[in-house]
């Protein structure tokens, strides 16, 4: 095949163009979610998210690029349309295995910053190819966008799937061969590139592939990083380098919802269970037939000293030792409920030292999400018990991003329902702001059932361990159904003051905490908005428990500043470059700008609380992440597709019609899934995916229209699509950002309205343009 000639019109791609698309489409976003895996082997849990933005912002910086940088006759930036394409895409497939070797081998952890760049590098690849490809051949853009968008939602399956057996860096090596070998196919059909340039690249790619599968000395090494810098909450590696546990790895088990290790040290008693270097729990030794006594004589063992609990349900069962814990007090049942596979995986492998905890007759477990599982169990239990569900270290605003559906108010309303006549819910938090938020949150279900505040103490107890160390300062909290009757809690007391613990609040006694609910209606006047941390209780629209700070984090204020930079330099450089292109008014530039802006925040104000809210319905987070968002993009890209079967002088209304349908269904979802989801909750796992699949296909069908017919209407009059893309994703950053903003502060529900307004508003802005362009015909 010849190589694309320059044409005054745009032409079609060819077959091997929409291959290569799709690939780097996918590329990108397996590379997106590896790199929330990356980023949480390193850095605390709420950095995270950033993962996404650095994703649409290195997309947007790429677009920019594209536009900006003149192409010239020789070298990496030739004019020639099949040479530049061809070189990008051997850059990009450079640029992953590089950035991610590099990230593995960085020894220090003091700042996201360093790491965060070299993310950033592929991702502007990326931009540069996508942009470069639809500048080119716009007048397919809804073909090519639909090829876009279906590529990602293949490479979103694709890395749930490799999860499970390769660790994170190792798939990010294998985009790079993939896209190399891509860039040598495409190179020789199109006539374009040096075979003697590229061929060496791609079997470096190759070379480092192999080395990290053979001896994954390019992987993610607790040893190698310093641990002068390591964040506090990263307890394996301060285990690994005390040199007085003479601790070491000895299993690892991988999984799309975190890497697991489990160390052992010079303890034969028990090893250590850790998620992504944290959440760590315990295994502890067990001859399979004698339970451990004196297990019930540590903190979190209180709440099984109040009388046999016969059932009990256990929420985040870790490494076993709170079942241990539940046989040791008694217990005949015991449901034990993990959300994360790799760690029910590594737990039975070691069997052999834990006494087959998880596989004992009186154990049944469950691979899910606690929350989910209690709102659909029929089953009634003396003790529901929640030890630590998020173990991290407990400083206030540390996992101020992480969003958790144990503790809302839903949730302890579930709870409530599942205990049985004179059962027990308990809570065993880091400390006394997390103890209290719990005991907070638990009053407010206690009302929603229809028990007035007043009347709610009488069900509460809460103790805490005094340490000198804040984030040892341990608290349990006890929920009873009836209110707590005095043997109860002279037994409790007796057992928490053994423990060295002091009361917090206990009915009739130590009420000072809670002394004002005493005469309150509503547990939310009994949130002081002046205080230094929040209390307020959290629901299931702003599911944020950790979040004790009021405002937005530290790190979101950062990214906000950054996307609204960002935005609005590629803004102003967008119009300031349209406005001079010839024959352009600055109505038509202006609503071209606004028009990807709009589509840009949109999209993804809709996308993210849409994953949040199915999340509760589906239990496992990355089964509702791959059924989300990939239902939306395949069905975004499916609307690409059937726009490009439009003429060009229809698609503005039928754009305005699209966006006026978004923006309905974007109401409506706010309005109507919260009552859908719980309806929706006691159905089988077929039904609740079958269910999700529609309501995101629906939503994400007319999603796929507008940008692919702004990029055609666009190309068709020589505009600067290329600019139009970096807008689009600049202020896909800023959606992002906003999203998270806007649900921490007021709920999920009001970023979907923020989604719907955005489409309301391209709707409009569209018709308006309707009796200009019929004038202008």
């Amino acid at each position: 095949m010849s190589s694309i000639s320059s044409a005054s019109s745009p032409p079609a791609a060819p077959r091997q163009v929409f291959a290569a698309l799709f690939l780097v489409a996918a590329g990108a976003l397996i590379f997106e979610i590896a790199l929330t895996r990356l980023f949480s082997l390193f850095f605390q849990y709420h950095f995270v998210f950033l993962a996404v933005s650095i994703a649409v912002f290195g997309l947007s910086i790429g677009a920019a690029l594209a536009r900006l940088i003149p192409p010239g006759p020789n070298g990496l930036l030739t004019a020639d349309p099949s040479r530049r394409l061809v070189q990008v895409l051997f850059g990009i497939s450079i640029a992953y295995p590089a950035a991610a070797l590099l990230i593995a081998l960085l020894p220090s952890t003091a700042s996201i910053w360093p790491r965060a760049v070299l993310a950033l590098i592929p991702f502007v690849g990326t931009g540069f190819f996508t942009a470069t490809v639809f500048e080119y051949f716009s007048e397919t853009s809804g073909s090519l966008y639909a090829a876009d968008l279906i590529g990602s939602a293949a490479g979103l399956i694709l890395v749930v799937v490799l999860l499970n057996s390769f660790s994170a860096f190792t798939i990010v090596y294998m985009i790079g061969v993939v896209l190399a070998g891509m860039a040598l196919f495409l190179g020789l059909r199109l006539q374009a590139g040096s075979k003697w340039l590229q061929a060496p690249a791609a079997g470096i790619t190759l070379l480092i592939l192999g080395l990290n599968l053979m001896t994954g000395r390019l992987d993610y090494d607790p040893l190698r990083l310093d641990i002068d810098t390591a964040p506090r909450d990263k307890t394996m590696l301060f285990i690994l380098n005390d040199p007085e546990q003479e601790a070491k790895i000895i299993r690892t088990a991988l999984s799309p919802f975190a890497r697991v290790d489990v160390v052992q040290s010079n303890d034969p008693s028990v090893m250590f269970v850790f998620t992504d270097g944290g959440a760590g729990s315990y295994m502890v030794r067990f001859d399979g037939r004698t339970p451990d006594l004196t297990l019930l004589f540590t903190i979190e063992a209180l709440p099984f000293v109040v009388r046999p609990a016969e059932s009990v349900l256990i929420v985040g069962a870790g490494g076993g030792k709170d079942i241990l814990m539940a046989l040791a007090g008694g217990a005949g049942s015991i449901t034990a409920v993990e959300v994360n596979p790799a760690i029910v995986e590594i737990t039975r492998e070691l069997g052999e030292f834990n006494g087959d905890i998880y596989d004992r007759p009186e154990v049944l477990t469950i691979r899910g999400d606690g929350r989910n599982f209690a709102e659909r169990s029929q089953d009634a239990y003396d003790l529901i018990y929640l030890n630590l569900v998020y173990s991290q270290a407990a400083e206030p605003a540390s996992q101020a991003l992480v969003e958790n559906y144990i503790f809302t108010e839903e949730a302890f309303e579930a709870y409530y329902d599942r205990l049985a006549p004179g059962g027990h819910l308990a809570v065993v938090s880091h400390n006394a702001l997390e103890g209290s938020r719990a005991a907070v949150t638990a009053l407010k279900a206690l009302q929603n059932l229809g028990i007035e505040p007043n009347r709610g103490l009488d069900h509460l107890a809460l103790w805490m361990y005094p340490s000198e160390d804040p984030t040892l300062r341990t608290t349990v909290m006890l929920l009873g159904r009836e209110a707590l009757t005095q043997e109860t809690l002279q037994t409790l007391t007796f057992g928490a003051q053994s423990f060295g613990m002091t009361t917090l609040f206990s009915p009739g006694e130590h009420e000072l905490l809670f002394a004002s609910l005493r005469r309150l209606s509503d547990v939310d006047d009994f949130i002081d908005p002046g205080a230094s941390y929040d209390l307020s209780p959290t629901t299931d629209d702003s599911p944020f428990f950790f979040k004790l700070d009021f405002g937005a984090p530290q790190a979101i204020r950062q990214a906000l500043t950054g996307a609204v930079i960002v935005a609005a330099m590629l803004f102003a450089a967008a119009a300031l470059l349209f406005q001079k292109q010839p024959g352009n008014s600055p109505v038509r530039w202006l609503v071209m700008v606004v028009y990807a802006a709009l589509i840009g925040a949109g999209y993804l104000l809709v996308e993210i609380p849409l994953i949040q809210r199915f999340q509760l319905l589906l239990g496992y987070p990355i089964l509702t992440l791959s059924v989300t968002l990939g239902t939306m993009l395949f069905a975004s890209g499916m609307g690409s597709l059937i726009s490009q079967s439009w003429e060009t002088g229809a698609l503005i209304g039928r754009v305005a019609l699209a966006a006026f349908l978004i923006a309905a269904l974007g109401l409506a979802y706010r309005l109507f899934l919260p009552p859908l989801i719980e309806a929706l909750l006691p159905a089988g796992m077929p039904v609740r995916v079958a269910a999700v699949v529609i309501l995101s296909a629906l939503i994400g069908l007319p999603m796929g229209i507008p940008f692919p017919s702004l990029i055609r209407v666009a190309g068709a009059s020589h505009q600067q699509v290329a600019l139009l893309w970096a807008v689009n994703g600049a202020f896909s950053a800023l959606g992002s950002v906003s999203a998270v903003i806007l649900s921490m502060a007021y709920g999920f529900s009001w970023a979907f309205v923020a989604g719907a307004v955005c489409y309301l508003g391209l709707s409009g802005l569209v018709w308006a343009m309707v009796p200009r362009r019929a004038a202008a015909a």
